[in-house]
């Protein structure tokens, strides 16, 4: 007997299903049939019912008539993905900076799983040692530092649990202006949950020494390529 193939939902197979769960909710909120909700919106009766099964995921424009008909706004936001992240110039040059910096004492991993599957959030960059394991998250810009600052220690809350060994946090982020001004706006948060100095970061990953504790790693990306001595 064949073994029956299985068929993964693909992104926009989710965004339906997801859009489908919201509509449902906001029809049964506003106490209208699909036939009203419908006619007020401007569509087609067997449309409500294939976005609310999720068979298909209606236009924008169609998105926003619908929540207005049902009387809620349609906000479309963009989150991080949980898998691959290394894929930016900025990110990739920051990761290379490190691995070439850092002393053959430690073996050293990128993006390597958290979690057992389905979890697919990988950390950055890891660091595996006699000394310890450090896990490094790799921000190319500070957009929202407490949410940056959270997603990565739940990640490395994840390994600790996966590994059974303590696990340094270290946000590597590339040393600009804009970065650096939005670590002063934070400066209490940040000496709080990364009190670790980037100077004395860069020494131990260097020598091949226990990073004492989670902290911040400015990452200066060299001219001539991750070859050279970051500064």
């Amino acid at each position: 007997m064949p073994t029956p193939r299985i068929r993964f939902a693909s992104p926009a197979d989710q965004a339906g299903m997801r859009f489908a769960r919201e509509l449902v909710a906001a029809r049964a909120v506003s106490g209208l049939t699909q036939t009203q909700l419908a006619k007020r919106a401007g569509v087609s009766q067997p449309l409500i019912s294939q976005a609310e099964r999720g068979s298909t995921l209606p236009s924008i424009n169609v998105m926003h008539r619908l929540a207005a008909a049902s009387g809620h706004d349609l906000v479309i936001r963009l989150y991080p993905a949980d898998g691959v992240r290394l894929r930016d110039s900025g990110q990739l040059l920051a990761a290379e900076t490190i691995r070439a910096a850092a002393s053959p004492a430690w073996r050293i991993q990128l993006e390597v799983p958290v979690a057992a599957a389905p979890d697919r959030r990988a950390a950055d960059i890891v660091l595996d040692g006699s000394s310890g394991m450090v896990a490094i998250e790799v921000e190319r810009a500070l957009l929202d530092l407490q949410a940056q600052l959270r997603a990565a220690q739940l990640k490395r809350a994840a390994m600790a649990e996966r590994t059974g060994r303590s696990v340094r946090l270290v946000i590597a982020v590339l040393d600009t202006r804009r970065n650096r001004a939005a670590v002063l706006t934070h400066q209490l948060l940040l000496t709080a949950a990364l009190p670790i100095p980037s100077k004395r970061i860069w020494a131990c990953l260097r020598a091949g020494l226990p990073v004492a504790g989670d902290g911040l790693l400015w990452v200066r990306v060299p001219r001539g390529g991750p070859g050279d001595k970051p500064g």
